[in-house]
């Protein structure tokens, strides 16, 4: 419905009108005039014109179907089967652009208001840490890979729109691509960096810290894949741990090397202690849980705290797999050996490290060189003897 109010400019106290049209399904429409006339007119007009659907992408079983309709069903019928580090993921992303566009039908999300929207998006900076004190440094900009993800989601709700019925275009088509974005990152610990991040994290209030970090450098396990194990998932007396809730949804196991045993034989001392002593009985019982046992602890402050009294700068918690990795190739393990520890699927995620296996590589090529050509020169000398002793031979009957 539309609505019109009668104000007046503070400055010069002249009167106006101003319109608001207001229908479920579609965006605030918002327009001023000097008479009073005008103003119904345009009204009328705004009206009649969002209610006959006049857009090109709307179907007639569609119309008035917003942003926040795609999301639900999207949440109702697609995430569920994703894995649970994907749907958190997700989530926040999906948040994002119910907020932002959710009310929109999806008549009125066109190319340049998604462009508007990730232009915002990317000015907004990081905002996962709010600033502490006045006069701090401004939040850093979002990555473009980070931007991608967002452009991304907002693409699968659209195409999936498109693909319900809801739609008839997916105005993502118009959107330009977020490309160039060079997200690999090979960091590694140096031995002395290693020392000093273990002895600071060693130091920590959080006394689950140290055995969190040896575990990720023993392993390459993932943050969400360490702190997702249960105590059943832990198994001593076959030195193996199983992570059930990771990146690709794949359960898999990994070795315990003899020093983490004897850590987690502690740990595992330390969280039986606490349950034990909780006046509930919480349904999951996890290896490393937070005081009320109910959930996994959360190490990001005492994480970054020991980060940086160790002086390490450029890195986070990830660059722990990273670093399991390095020392993997730089040992000589073949790149399917080290996607096999990280439990990639393919060969693309690790060809990163290839360069740091390039002695290894040269001793396969060196050996492979002896074994095809050194025999041949064995069998070649004994002929290049009997050809001189032929020759000697034949010299001396001349």
């Amino acid at each position: 419905m539309a609505t019109i109010e009668k104000r007046k400019y503070t400055d010069t106290g002249v009167a106006y009108y101003r319109v608001r049209v207001r229908i479920q399904g579609f965006p605030e429409r918002q327009k001023s005039f000097k008479r009073l006339t005008d103003a119904k007119r345009w009204a009328q007009q705004a009206e009649a014109a969002i209610r006959r659907g006049e857009v090109s992408n709307v179907v007639a079983n569609a119309k008035g179907k917003t942003l926040s309709d795609v999301i639900a069903r999207y949440r109702r019928e697609i995430l569920p089967h994703k894995a649970a580090t994907s749907q958190r993921a997700a989530e926040s992303y999906l948040k994002h652009w119910e907020a932002v566009l959710g009310g929109y039908a999806l008549s009125y999300i066109t190319p340049d208001l998604i462009s508007e929207e990730l232009g915002r998006l990317a000015a907004a900076g990081d905002m996962r840490r709010k600033p502490r004190k006045r006069g701090a440094a401004a939040p850093r900009p979002k990555s473009r890979k980070t931007q991608k993800l967002y452009r991304d989601m907002l693409g699968v709700l659209l195409k999936n729109a498109k693909s319900w019925g809801w739609a008839t275009q997916n105005p993502m088509d118009g959107v330009n691509a977020i490309t160039n974005i060079r997200d690999e990152r090979s960091r590694f610990l140096s031995d002395e960096e290693r020392t000093r991040l273990l002895a600071a994290c060693q130091a920590s209030n959080n006394d689950y810290l140290f055995t969190i970090v040896v575990f990720a450098l023993s392993t390459g396990a993932r943050k969400s894949e360490i702190l997702g194990l249960t105590l059943a998932d832990v198994n001593l007396r076959r030195s193996t741990a199983v992570f059930r809730d990771t990146k690709n949804g794949d359960t898999r196991a990994t070795p315990l090397a003899r020093h983490l045993r004897e850590l987690l034989t502690e740990q595992i001392t330390k969280a039986n202690s606490l349950y034990d002593a909780l006046p509930h009985n919480p349904p999951t019982r996890w290896l490393f849980p937070r005081a009320d046992g109910l959930q996994p602890i959360d190490i990001r402050t005492a994480w970054e705290g020991a980060r940086d009294k160790a002086g390490l700068v450029d890195f986070r918690f990830h660059d722990l797999r990273h670093s399991t990795a390095s020392y993997l190739a730089m040992k000589g393990a073949s790149l399917v050996e080290i996607a096999e520890v990280l439990g990639h699927r393919t060969l693309q995620m690790v060809r990163r490290y290839a360069h740091l296996s390039e002695s290894h590589v040269k001793g396969l090529v060196d050996s492979l060189g002896e074994d095809l050509f050194a025999s041949g020169d064995d069998e070649r000398e004994p002929k290049r003897k009997r050809a001189a002793d032929t020759e000697t031979d034949g010299t001396r009957a001349r």
